[in-house]
């Protein structure tokens, strides 16, 4: 089957729009109903569209960072982007200390860090009497241990969220090439994006947030899908699991992706790190107990929203998602069609993609990552309560998937002398 025309034009016009509906689009109130509706929509065609393109053959080597016409533009967009996150940091480090009163993310996290350093590992998931009264920890070990370095460090534990989200930039300007015609587009999309989480007070999500961990953690599971790495895939979908499990309705289906292209030793491997992050992480340091707990945290998520509707309705007014339009008379409808579309969606899409490449030769090379993009849209577009801070991760996944798919053309890297 012929590739689709102008596939690059739509690429970036659905990577744009989805862009502008998570950041500056927020600030018109009265449109906020229809950037959900489009959010999820140009999530989907970005989807769509990365099914089509062609991965770039190039990766990283030491002539990638050696001073070159091409990459003089690299360096003095990473300077920049670096001054630019430590100075805004700085300045919500000093307007904004942390206090569980504001958001109480990280005050928990910096307990349950402090428990883990201090070497109380069976308390770590206990309550905590400073916070609310006694605040039970929820969250998964990959989310809160990256916290632990600065904190050991006696740093600011916000500054791992500059860093990962440093590392990320990176990651983007030393992939994509600055002069390229497909490159300003994104660029101008990549830097709004950048500039939105640094610079704006409606964003929160450095200051107040853990989400940088994630981001993180699923940008490394594109880039290890671009590099068709199993070991870095399975460390990957781990460190995902293991810190926000929007993902995991895609993991059967990635399963039987492997399974129908015979990748039996890729299988294996993925397998076997993902049992030995479980065992690391979770069943030695802190047993079944804090399984437990986590396995029943599903169940508590609709009285966690009714109390949300109840005390703080702007969240679903002045956020994306679908919640606002089932209102909280439908909050377990809501609840289950969320859990129903994130198992059923992911897999059903794989075995249609499957079959349309037998019978039409549509490309599959693409596919674990279209189908983990759809995903995304899904379990954000419909999650219980649409905290803004966490429709980003969705964001950065179409950033590194585009970066590392426009780069089609022979790398001038490779041909600058």
């Amino acid at each position: 089957m012929d590739t689709p025309k102008k596939l690059w034009q739509i690429l970036i016009t659905a990577f744009l729009l989805e862009t502008a509906c998570v950041t500056y689009g927020l600030y018109i109130p009265s449109l906020i109903s229809y950037l959900s509706v489009l959010h999820t929509a140009s999530g989907l065609v970005v989807a769509w569209a990365l099914l089509w393109t062609k991965p770039s053959p190039t990766h990283f080597t030491i002539k990638h960072f050696a001073i070159k016409p091409a990459n003089r533009y690299r360096w003095l967009l990473t300077a920049i982007v670096f001054v630019m996150m430590i100075q805004q940091f700085t300045r919500w480090k000093a307007d904004i200390p942390l206090d569980y009163h504001d958001a109480d993310m990280l005050p928990i996290i910096e307990k349950m860090c402090t428990r883990f350093l201090a070497g109380q590992r069976a308390h770590v998931y206990d309550p905590i009497p400073e916070i609310w009264g006694g605040i039970q920890p929820i969250y998964l070990p990959a989310m809160w241990m990256p916290f632990s370095i600065p904190i050991w460090l006696h740093l600011d534990m916000r500054w791992i969220t500059v860093l990962l989200f440093f590392l990320v930039f990176c990651f983007f300007i030393w992939k994509i090439d600055p002069v390229k015609k497909h490159a300003v587009s994104i660029m101008f999309a990549t830097f709004l994006l950048f500039w939105w989480l640094f610079a704006d007070n409606k964003a929160g999500l450095v200051p107040y947030t853990e989400e940088g961990v994630v981001i993180f953690f699923y940008v490394l599971l594109v880039m290890a899908l671009h590099r068709q790495n199993a070991w870095l895939t399975g460390l990957a979908i781990s460190m995902c699991v293991l810190s926000r499990y929007a993902l995991i309705g895609w993991i059967p289906a990635y399963l039987l992706f492997l399974v129908y292209r015979k990748q039996y030793k890729d299988l294996g491997k993925i397998i076997t790190v993902g049992a030995v992050c479980f065992i690391l992480l979770v069943w030695l340091p802190f047993g079944w107990g804090m399984i437990q707990q986590i396995l029943a945290l599903p169940g508590k998520y609709i009285d966690f929203t009714r109390r949300i509707w109840h005390d703080s309705p702007h969240v679903f007014a002045q956020s994306l998602g679908w919640a606002k339009f089932f209102g909280a008379q439908r909050i377990e409808t809501m609840h289950y069609l969320l859990m129903t579309l994130s198992i059923i969606v992911p897999t059903t899409c794989m075995l249609i993609g499957l079959e349309l490449h037998k019978r039409y030769s549509v490309p599959v090379q693409n596919l674990p990552l279209v189908i983990l993009k759809v995903t995304m849209v899904i379990f954000y577009s419909f999650i219980d309560v649409p905290y803004l801070y966490l429709f980003y991760t969705s964001s950065y996944v179409s950033l590194i998937a585009i970066t590392y798919f426009i780069m089609q053309e022979e790398d001038p890297l490779t041909q600058v002398k």
